[in-house]
């Protein structure tokens, strides 16, 4: 825009500065404040000036008629995409999510949690991760083993890690037939992906019909497996702390506070409006701020997106929801630093 190529340089420092100085506390910038906190060289008229020019750029405005300003979404863009191209992320947020995420699991389900809720402590905000391409995951093994309660455990080992689920056995299933079964599937279906299995399963099930019947019964629980996944297991959303929300300075508003808990009780709500992003599974972090959002109802807010790939084009999609005066530095560090760790998790 015309207005972007005419910005100067001190007009970028001051606009940064000023918008993470509202980020931080909520305070509306005034020029008195930015000459005492950050441009103490500059004489509180030339502020007065170069806010008064940030505001027709239409990077800030005034909520009330004798009040400083605060961030449009525009000026919360510019600060993103200075972030990004910078590089700038919070090292301070790195150490601490360090010591919260730990892939402690080669459980699929687990690893999704793992993900979702190490955000959720450092952001405090929701935290919504979904599963997207899981039809691509390959086949590494079936194992069945039997417990005492009479079922079986179910072991499906993919690309991805395991997806794990609990069968019934008939009693005269023994150990030695469950390691057979699980032998003569796994040789079958290695290196087949589940769209493949799925697309296929009359002629699987013609295949194991031939074979011992428990075999076919096995391979009916495996799918089964596997639609259960598909159905119910491919996104959860994480809000442990959302009573800390409250204490975001947007909140203190009751209406507001009871406008958002209201959201983030609502799973399908949120799902909607992150289906509704703009996302490119080849971006690492996607931004969706404010008025950026395409219902007006969400206007308030901002998401976060961060695709990961967790193997043969099996991506997690972690989207953080928030007040559009979030600290993106914060969520984006914490969000690139899994990142990489799922990066090299996939490379062990």
């Amino acid at each position: 825009m015309k207005e972007d190529i005419k910005i100067s340089d001190r007009k970028k420092e001051l606009l940064f500065n000023a918008v993470e100085s509202y980020i931080e506390n909520a305070s509306p910038i005034t020029s008195e404040k930015v000459h005492k906190t950050l441009f103490n060289n500059l004489s509180s008229a030339t502020l007065r000036n170069e806010l008064n020019t940030l505001e027709q750029m239409g990077y800030l405005k005034q909520l009330h008629t004798s009040s400083g300003r605060v961030p449009t979404t525009k000026a919360y863009r510019f600060y993103v995409n200075q972030l990004l191209s910078n590089n700038n992320f919070d090292e301070q947020v790195i150490n601490q999510i360090k010591d919260k995420f730990v892939v402690r699991s080669t459980f699929l389900s687990d690893v999704l949690t793992d993900i979702a809720k190490s955000i959720n402590e450092i952001t405090n905000f929701p935290t919504y991760i979904k599963i997207k391409g899981y039809k691509n995951l390959v086949v590494n093994g079936i194992n069945v083993i039997p417990l005492i309660t009479g079922q079986g455990l179910v072991l499906f080992q993919t690309s991805a890690g395991i997806i794990n689920s609990t069968v019934n056995l008939n009693a005269d299933v023994t150990e030695e037939i469950c390691k057979d079964a699980s032998k003569y599937l796994t040789t079958n279906l290695y290196g087949k992906t589940i769209e493949d299995i799925m697309l296929n399963i009359d002629y699987y099930n013609n295949l194991f019909k031939n074979q011992i019947k428990f075999y076919q019964e096995l391979f009916v629980s495996v799918t089964n497996v596997i639609k259960k996944f598909a159905e119910e297991k491919t996104s959860r959303l994480i809000h442990n702390n959302a009573t800390k929300l409250l204490d975001e300075p947007e909140y203190k508003d009751i209406n507001r506070a009871k406008k958002f808990l209201s959201l983030i009780e609502n799973e399908h709500e949120i799902k909607e409006i992150i289906e509704n992003i703009d996302d490119n599974a080849t971006n690492e972090l996607v931004f969706t701020i404010g008025e950026e959002n395409l219902n007006e109802k969400y206007s308030d807010y901002s998401i976060i997106n961060a695709n990961y790939n967790i193997g043969n084009g099996v991506v997690a999609s972690v989207s953080v929801l928030g007040p559009e005066r979030m600290d993106y530095a914060k969520i984006a560090s914490a969000l690139k630093y899994i990142s990489d760790e799922i990066k090299n998790y996939n490379k062990e």
